[in-house]
């Protein structure tokens, strides 16, 4: 889906948000991160339901009442997913510091700041 990014690189900012560069180095790293936070996005729906029902199941509210094992379910997927959404994308930041030092020669020789900026994406 990103992937033309790590080919023609993503805009490096400064702090007052002026275009330094295209940087394929700072893609590199957005596309990762990015692919990180998606890897883990769906975990807390995947582990906590199943335990989370566990417990349930043994309680003699939904023993006594077997129809709403299914809402009870709904309503614990979706809090894990609600739980887990915010976490996953507060991970990295949206918009990434990085030290001109690590990027292309071009985009060192285009400024003097010390700290450059990007955005990571979703």
């Amino acid at each position: 889906m990103r992937n033309h990014e790590l080919f023609t690189g993503i805009e490096v900012k400064d702090k007052e948000g002026h275009v330094v560069g295209t940087s394929k180095i700072a893609a590199r790293k957005a596309v990762s991160e990015t692919t990180l936070t998606r890897v883990l996005l769906p975990l807390p729906v995947l582990v906590i339901p199943p335990f989370a029902m566990q417990v349930l199941e043994r309680t003699k509210f939904l023993m006594s009442r077997p129809k709403l094992y299914f809402p009870a379910q709904v309503l614990v997927c979706v809090a894990a997913f609600g739980f887990g959404l915010p976490l996953a994308i507060a991970l990295f930041p949206q918009t990434t510091q990085v030290s001109p030092s690590v990027l292309e020669p071009e985009i060192q020789m285009n400024t003097k700041e010390t700290t450059l900026y990007y955005n990571k994406g979703l």
